[in-house]
């Protein structure tokens, strides 16, 4: 063992030589060229008068209220941590950023410097899966940081927290700690986990195995890959990176995304048994501009200003090209994009970049997607040189548009293109300035979607299904017998402030807005044979909920937990139902829980 902890340096340090050359980019990837622009960008940023300032980890330990520190704590952490920033520093030079990685406090021994806490929570007392113990921990150490007299709100913090149970008998491993991170260019935290074999010298090791209690079986150096891997990935999100996927082509050559499953095959390549992972370029680019990285804090707190516009999609065998043209207030240097399909969190998205000209124009590529028959959500992040973006570690609070990947595996953009219509005109319409020549310029889909905005947001008037000749009827011109929602009103075909449903697909023409806790009742009086369409929580909504159809008190249909991008289809046989009711309710609480009935239609006679 003495003898590899004398080699692993060495090996790593070699491995971090060879990859200091660039990295060969992949066909879709930003040219050279254009990296070479995003480099130039940032240069004359910095250099025009500068304002530099080196921002620091700060790292704590923390130990409940009944527990010591882990053997070796300081010591091991520190190779932990100077693993993660070697990491980083290799990826960032392998696309063009030399010198740009994560900073750490080192005393004069040559190990971290340490925030030590004891918690005032005991150990039983915490939970991996509760986020109110990560926020008392988090109170614990910012209150030892304001003693020490730093600004806690203008820092990136990671707090190792003593919470792992390891059985040396039985070489049993297990933890109950929190696990996890959020933040952005100015600030952040990561939760992490230490333990007594955390150790970056033991990632190499694959003939000593210990049994996780999530893992199983695996070697030691597996143990690390996961955890130190853990390290890296969470501090990613701590650093403002939302999750990914790395495309088929790169993981043959490149390995594992790190913001993807990368934090289970961190050092992979030191045991033989895979690429390991790497940093995608986007999110590189994402770095290259974090005042961590960059060492500059010129006009840091600045929150971006961008608009886009000139949008064009083509897709193609190559995957989607989208381009455009960004107007920011500040100079931005890149352009991300995620297609997120639906389901399986963010992990899967497919993730694209490019650099903007001078003119703020931009070509992006983004590659093929990797699921099938699904919905999905695009998400475009404008980046800033001074670090801050549109969107941090949720990609779904970026700009957001909405389609399918078809069942050949392609990307089905109309109902975006369809949202950049209706947007270009929506203001003109909703002000009475859209003349008879633009009316008749636009496609059926957006007047369709006008109209419906056009008409009284009331249900006085309508009839009761019952009453109703059709054999279709959309329930939102529909009289219900009783409507109430949890929030903002009852509306038809729009939401509170009046602009439509946005479904994840794409904008609903007919809909009913239905924040959690609601509940729509119809009177069918048995007349109508079936009733089909989607329940869903609206983009921009971040709570979960469940929608359920009953038929005169009995369940016909029960979603599973949805949230937002969970199309939620159904359609159910309602002959002889007298009352239908609709129920969305918030599956943790209501808050966020912007649900809606999309495109709900009964129908009769063969339809």
């Amino acid at each position: 063992m003495r003898i590899l902890r004398l080699l692993l340096p060495l090996l790593f340090c070699l491995a971090v030589s060879a990859a200091d050359v660039l990295k060969e980019l992949l066909p879709g990837e930003p040219t050279q060229g254009e990296l070479e622009r995003a480099r130039s960008v940032l240069k004359r940023w910095e250099e025009e008068a500068p304002e530099k300032a080196r921002r620091v980890m700060r790292i704590f330990y923390w130990s409940p209220a009944d527990r010591d520190p882990q053997p070796e704590y300081r010591a091991r952490l520190t190779r932990v941590m100077q693993h993660v920033q070697d990491f980083y520093r290799r990826e960032m030079a392998g696309w063009g950023f030399p010198n740009r990685t994560i900073q750490l406090e080192l005393e004069e021994d040559g190990l971290l410097q340490l925030h030590m806490v004891q918690g005032r929570l005991k150990s039983e007392e915490c939970s991996e899966g509760d986020p109110k113990d990560g926020r008392e921990i988090r109170k614990d150490c910012l209150k030892a940081l304001r003693e020490a007299g730093v600004d806690r709100e203008a820092e990136t913090l990671v707090i190792f927290c003593n919470l792992a149970d390891w059985d040396a008998e039985t070489r049993t491993m297990g933890h109950h700690s929190p696990y996890y991170a959020s933040g952005d260019s100015r600030s952040g935290t990561a939760w992490q986990v230490d333990s007594p074999l955390l150790d970056a010298d033991l990632l190499a090791v694959k003939d000593q195995m210990i049994q996780d209690k999530q893992y199983g079986r695996i070697s030691l150096g597996k143990y690390n890959s996961i955890f130190i891997g853990g390290v890296c990935h969470e501090l990613g999100h701590a650093l403002g990176l939302p999750h990914c996927k790395e495309c088929a082509a790169a993981r043959a050559v490149r390995g594992t995304a790190l913001m993807g499953s990368g934090n289970r095959t961190y050092g992979d390549e030191l045991r033989g048994e895979g690429r390991g992972s790497f940093l995608s370029l986007p999110h590189a680019l994402k770095l290259a501009a974090h005042p961590q990285f960059s060492g500059s804090v010129k006009q840091m707190e600045t929150r971006v200003q961008a608009e886009f516009s000139g949008w064009q999609f083509k897709p193609s065998s190559d995957g989607l090209v989208v381009s455009g043209v960004v107007t920011p207030k500040l100079p931005v240097h890149a352009v991300l994009a995620y297609a997120d399909p639906s389901g399986g969190g963010d992990y899967d998205s497919e993730i694209a970049a490019a650099v903007p000209e001078s003119d703020g124009r931009f070509k992006l590529t983004l590659p093929p997607p990797q699921k099938r028959n699904t919905s999905m959500s695009l998400h475009f992040v404008a980046v800033c040189v001074n670090g801050a973006a549109t969107a941090g570690v949720w990609s779904s609070q970026a700009l957001t548009m909405n389609g399918r990947i078809t069942a050949d595996a392609a990307y089905d953009v109309r109902k975006a293109e369809q949202k950049i219509e209706f947007d270009q005109h929506w203001a003109a319409f909703h002000e009475g300035r859209l003349s008879e020549a633009e009316w008749a310029k636009l496609t059926p889909g957006v007047q369709a979607i006008l109209h419906r905005l056009q008409a009284p947001d009331k249900a006085k008037g309508k009839a009761a299904p019952d009453q109703v000749t059709a054999n279709e009827l959309a329930l939102s011109d529909a009289m219900p017998l009783h409507a109430e929602t949890g929030w903002g009103g009852v509306h038809f075909d729009r939401m509170p402030e009046g602009g439509p449903l946005p479904g994840p697909e794409g904008l609903f023409e007919h809909g009913l807005y239905a924040h959690a806790n609601s509940v729509y009742e119809y009177e069918l009086g048995g007349r109508w044979e079936s009733f089909s369409g989607s329940a869903c929580v609206l983009q921009g909504g971040f709570g979960k909920v469940e929608a359920t159809i009953l038929g005169d008190g009995r369940v016909l249909w029960k979603s599973a937990a949805l949230k937002a991008g969970d199309p939620g289809a159904f359609k159910v046989e309602v002959t002889g139902v007298q009352k239908l009711t609709l129920r969305i309710t918030g599956k943790d609480d209501i808050n966020g829980a912007w649900g809606a009935w999309g495109e709900p239609v009964l129908r009769r006679g063969g339809k």
